[in-house]
């Protein structure tokens, strides 16, 4: 039940024997201008997110058509794909109008379907969020229409049903698990997301180059109750050719409340692997849309460290954050706060905030294990601080780290 043999032995051999693409790789921290570039606002599905992604694989030379070639966006397809190099990495699935072509094909979908497979559509996005993913209800339709019309594109699977406990979105480069890009899509718990990255970490090591060299993946991972991992869908950045034809990311960066965190995050990312970053943003554009604002804040106060010191934390990585919420930025820093939590960067933060703030911060907090706010002159005696309100900025910040760090006594932490 698989794409005509013949066919699919074309696809294996055409991603075996073709080049990886070839990335612009800088010797030196480069930065660019970010400007309204009609090209790359051109066919573009998404939002302000996709755009800057696409704006910074552009710096690399990313051919965003490259692994469309081999129609990895469909889901059949690319579960054919990924299984051949890492098997058994997604559930069983087939192809509804080639079951159907077999004898008795009818009788063998609804046997699969009471057997514990569902009804899913090969080309869309957002279905799990848009909580259409099962398509099963439909199933008498969906064979009505299957019998009626030739399918060469395979529109519709049959797929195991998984009885999940927890499921991630884990976000991947060439190689490389972008720590601080990992999200629970469903669950309470991140304890197993570390596990979760190691997974996608063994089938990148699997998979060619021709398919990972340049491109940027959001995989959905699935745990079951048996604690067995599985690639629930691969997403795809790049140039989609067919549904919602366009350039096309990950939604995560265009979702409505961290997009210019995660954005920032990923900015981050490649000025530390890749030496390039969006260093600043046209005038009109900037005044745009506030997300600019806040991405250009958040990408210069993430810096290389932190990204260095999430990619070496561990499952028992006891590791915790300290941040310095002055009055004027105090908001984005809360946010930012919230996001870390989200993302797991760390397993415990600590606020320090003026004594003004200190009341409303809190108080945004409580009931939460994981936030400890301190108000500043908590972290000195009254002459000390009566000292420390007096120096600048940077230096006052500075000691306010070098106190609250005695105090709190973890062996392993980062500032913000």
């Amino acid at each position: 039940m698989k794409i005509n043999d013949r066919f699919f032995k074309k696809i294996i051999f055409e991603i075996d024997t073709c080049s990886p693409q070839a990335i612009d790789r800088k010797l030196e921290n480069e930065t660019f201008k970010l400007w309204p570039d009609p090209i790359l606002l051109s066919e573009i599905s998404g939002n302000i997110g996709a755009f800057l992604v696409r704006a910074i694989l552009n710096k690399l030379k990313v051919n965003e058509h490259h692994v469309f070639r081999w129609r990895l966006e469909h889901k059949y397809w690319q579960y054919q794909i990924l299984n051949h190099y890492a098997p058994n990495c997604m559930a069983k699935t087939f192809s509804v109008s080639q079951v159907l072509s077999e004898n008795n094909g009818v009788k063998k979908i609804r046997e699969l379907c009471e057997n514990g497979f569902f009804i899913k559509s090969t080309l869309g996005d957002g279905s799990g969020r848009a909580n259409n993913f099962d398509r099963t209800a439909e199933l008498n339709d969906i064979i009505d229409l299957c019998q009626k019309e030739y399918d060469p594109q395979e529109k519709w699977i049959l797929q195991k049903r998984l009885n999940l406990i927890e499921e991630f979105r884990i976000h991947t480069f060439n190689r490389d698990i972008i720590h601080g890009l990992t999200f629970i899509i469903e669950g309470s718990s991140f304890s197993n997301s570390i596990s979760a990255e190691m997974f996608v970490k063994g089938v990148l090591e699997k998979m060619p180059d021709t398919i990972l060299q340049g491109t940027l993946v959001g995989w959905d991972i699935g745990i079951t109750n048996t604690c067995e991992y599985y690639v629930i869908e691969a997403n795809i950045t790049g140039f989609h050719p067919e549904f919602n034809r366009g350039f096309q990311t990950s939604g995560y960066f265009g979702e409505p409340d961290y997009s210019s965190i995660m954005c920032a995050w990923l900015n981050n990312y490649f000025r530390s692997k890749h030496h390039i970053s969006i260093g600043s943003i046209e005038d009109d554009l900037f005044s745009s849309d506030p997300f600019y604002k806040e991405f250009m804040f958040y990408s210069s106060i993430l810096k290389s460290e932190h990204f260095e010191i999430l990619k070496n934390k561990t499952k028992d990585t006891q590791l915790s954050a300290i941040l310095y919420l002055a009055d004027s930025i105090a908001p984005l820093l809360v946010k930012l706060v919230s996001y870390m939590q989200i993302a797991n960067f760390v397993k415990r933060y600590y606020l320090v905030v003026s004594e003004k703030k200190y009341p409303g911060i809190e108080r945004f907090f409580i009931g939460n294990d994981r936030v400890k706010v301190l108000a500043e002159n908590m972290l000195f005696t009254p002459d000390e601080y009566l000292l420390v309100s007096q120096l600048g900025d940077e230096r006052r910040k500075q000691m306010c780290f070098s106190h609250a760090a005695r105090i709190i006594k973890e062996e392993l932490y980062f500032t913000i």
